[in-house]
């Protein structure tokens, strides 16, 4: 549909600081627009009606269309979102594909919708006994309002679309207005995989067509990734409606690693985590727990790793971190570091802007150490390229360290007593815990985390359930 407003968003390459695209601004009307469409097509269209095995071969279509993209999509990734196009074409536009793929083809077909229930027998309001039994029916909830973030346009997307579809909802997307694009050529490739009208819906804009979407009455479900302050305003304004809202949220995770690790692999991971994506990933283990006998060993390993990070130009495939998404985002990052140093704490690496790069949003990855766990750094999401080294004394104080935060979303624990890791992971106060290894993300697994770090989880059979209602189905015995 045409937008009803002429204003454009202006879309920046990170890496160069210029305007390269502009996208629609959808009003608040063209939001309602949107979320009525798509609530015309729950309620009077085919799509809650066809079987998950229909809705697979939708899914299945679409993925194809995105396939047969997937350079265009790479582009877009590299040029609006600044990621390293390696990395683009891996966790940005191949992951979600392959996501698709597996709920149709594994997860989707093998979900129960109604599950039986046996007889049982109990008093009526009559006083009378009788035996009855049911079906409980997990049914679509409705109109889902999906907000996605800029550090993961399409695969954000993607991964709120596929368990949304495959529970039988329709769906009105909005992703960052910092990275539209991705996300508008999805409405292309639902097009070619021959949805039916009004059960994708795309809308691109600023915070009026976000507030709209968290309370429109048309809207039965909102799920929002982004960080806990807004998350919080987002519970809010669903709240009014008493929508059921699925926030994915900020972290600060906790990478403990005791004195028998591998330290050199452990060492990798750590540089890893303070440079992947510029460091703006919630799941990204950005405070690093060292047991204090290889405190010192563990930092001179990751410091001699840092001079093989090249920052630049994210369209170099030889490039390991690219730029911020924009300059205010870089500015906040600066700033942190410097509470951080005004704290105590020390820079063991970087801290300044690369030297040769006078345009684009770049910062170089930064290193803190002597940090303490009350810190402003080691206690809020800093969404950059930084890190933070802690030390701790045993097992225990690891544990208290890691739980000493508002956030509960991942956490890692690197040990070679695996019984160990399984004990101290059992105490941990997150979400996920990955044990030798930062990203250990099962497909059947549940996403998400506690505290602060959300509500509700994706991934797996958790992901559809979140889009479903519950229906008790019963009757008598022998009575039908």
């Amino acid at each position: 549909m045409s937008p009803d407003t002429s204003e454009r968003l202006p879309v920046v390459n990170p890496a160069t600081e210029e305007v390269f695209a502009w996208a629609p601004s959808a009003s608040v009307r063209d939001t309602a627009a949107a979320v009525e469409a798509a609530r015309r097509a729950f309620d009077e269209g085919p799509w809650r009606r066809t079987t998950p095995r229909e809705r697979s071969r939708y899914l299945l279509r679409l993925a194809d269309a995105m396939e047969r993209r997937r350079d265009d999509l790479v582009d877009l990734a590299v040029k609006e979102g600044g990621f390293p196009v390696a990395a683009a074409g891996v966790v940005h536009v191949q992951t979600p594909i392959d996501l698709l793929r597996d709920v149709a083809d594994r997860l989707l077909p093998a979900f129960s919708f109604t599950v039986p229930l046996g007889p049982h027998t109990g008093m009526t309001l009559t006083g009378q006994p009788q035996t009855t039994q049911g079906v409980v029916a997990h049914e679509a909830i409705g109109v889902a309002a999906l907000i996605t973030p800029f550090n993961a346009p399409i695969a954000g997307a993607i991964h709120k679309m596929a368990w949304a579809l495959a529970a039988g909802c329709t769906v009105v997307v909005k992703p960052s207005p910092y990275t539209p694009l991705e996300v508008l050529a999805l409405g292309e490739f639902v097009e070619e995989a021959g949805f039916p009208p009004g059960v994708v819906n795309i809308i691109t804009g600023g915070l009026d067509a976000s507030v709209e979407l968290t309370t429109h009455p048309g809207v039965d479900i909102v799920s929002f990734t982004g960080s806990d302050a807004v998350g919080r305003r987002v519970m809010a304004q669903a709240a009014g409606g008493l929508k059921k809202v699925v926030l994915e949220l900020g972290g600060k995770s906790a990478n403990i690693i005791f004195a028998d690790a591998d330290l050199d692999r452990a060492a990798l991971e750590v540089v890893g985590n303070m440079v992947a994506n510029c460091g703006q990933g919630c799941l990204l283990l950005t405070r690093t727990l060292v047991e204090k006998s290889v405190h010192d060993e563990l930092v001179a390993k990751v410091l001699a790793l840092m001079p093989a990070v090249k920052v630049g130009d994210p369209a170099d495939p030889t490039t390991t971190m690219g730029p911020l998404i924009r300059d205010e985002e870089r500015l906040r990052v600066e700033g942190m570091i410097r509470q951080g140093v005004a704290e105590g704490a020390q820079i063991g690496w970087g801290g300044d802007r690369p030297s040769g790069l006078d345009r684009g949003f770049y910062l170089e990855p930064t290193l803190l150490v002597d940090v303490d766990n009350a810190m402003s750094v080691a206690r809020r999401e800093v969404f950059g390229p930084v890190g933070s080294v802690i030390p701790f004394r045993d097992d225990a104080d690891a544990v208290r360290i890691a739980n000493d935060s508002d956030f509960g979303l991942n956490a890692g624990v690197f040990t070679q007593d695996f019984l160990r890791a399984k004990a101290v992971a059992g105490q941990i106060r997150s979400g996920m815990v990955n044990i030798n290894s930062s990203f250990g993300v099962h497909p059947d697994a549940p996403f998400g985390g506690y505290k602060h770090s959300g509500l509700g989880r994706e991934g797996g059979t958790y992901g559809i359930q979140e889009f479903l209602e519950q229906k008790a189905i019963s009757w008598p015995v022998g009575k039908l």
